[in-house]
């Protein structure tokens, strides 16, 4: 037999090649064949697609998500496409809350911090018309009133959506004042806004208001919309536009965690 390295005639007792002193094994041992290579449409992927391309490229060379490496040595592996999918959902939805949270936050905090008109019981008393009030956000301290069994439907300023208000009747000098507060407010003092009396609802509260014993006669033709300026409904909707923030920010987090998680493999 030949040598493979220098071509020397070898015996088959020969230990070495008696020319290059190679090993027996090395010098017997048959060439290596052709290294693979990528094809073409792998390798211009990445040119082509840019981004798109690259992540084609690194899915088509590396089957079931796995990089190789070496023997033993652990590799990382991206998200799997559901995971993914959910990843970009939750992000999505977290930030669509976040964003309901700050809108929602900047309106009460416009509401907390608008500048009202303290108005005596005769200014009120004088007034026949919302639009000849005194000023856009006003404030009335009472000393008498009386609650009115009857559910109220009011809208909140701004982006608050609906609320169940409480209706009561509020003593200006020698007339009713009809105030629509929300739920848990306390105090004397009604902070909001003037408002003209609807048609319907203005006739069950009059029916309302003489069952109490009321002359219907001496309320005054419009209503105190206090529903907005009370501390407790802003004191309420500050907690749930925390609550929607605090859900936006766990939303995202999780979402980002499946976006961006490696998983470690052996």
């Amino acid at each position: 037999m030949r040598c493979k390295n220098c071509h020397a005639v070898m015996m088959d007792t020969d230990a070495f090649c008696p020319s290059c002193r190679a090993s027996a094994a090395s010098a017997t041992a048959a060439a290596p064949g052709e290294f693979s290579k990528p094809s073409p449409m792998l390798m211009a992927l990445p040119i082509l697609g840019g981004a798109v391309g690259g992540a084609l490229y690194g899915a088509l060379t590396a089957p079931s998500g796995r990089s190789s490496s070496l023997a033993g040595a652990p590799v990382a592996r991206r998200s799997s496409p559901l995971k993914w999918m959910f990843g970009l959902l939750f992000i999505l939805v977290g930030i669509l809350f976040l964003v309901l949270a700050l809108v929602s936050f900047c309106d009460i905090w416009d509401l907390a911090r608008r500048e009202r008109i303290e108005v005596t019981a005769a200014e009120l008393s004088r007034i026949k018309d919302p639009k000849a009030s005194p000023g856009a956000w006003i404030a009335y301290s009472f000393e008498e009133s009386k609650p009115i069994e009857m559910p109220l439907t009011r809208q909140r300023l701004g982006h608050g959506g609906d609320v169940n208000a409480r209706c009561l009747l509020v003593k200006v000098e020698d007339k009713w004042l009809i105030a629509s507060v929300a739920p848990g407010f306390e105090g004397n003092q009604l902070v909001g806004r003037l408002v003209p009396l609807e048609s319907p609802p203005s006739k069950l509260l009059i029916e309302k208001i003489r069952g109490s014993g009321t002359n219907p006669a001496a309320v005054l033709p419009y209503e105190f919309n206090s529903v907005d300026g009370s501390a407790s409904d802003q004191h309420f909707r500050y907690t749930g536009a925390a609550l929607v923030a605090f859900f936006g920010l766990l939303g995202l987090l999780l979402g980002l965690f499946l976006v961006c998680r490696r998983r470690r493999v052996a």
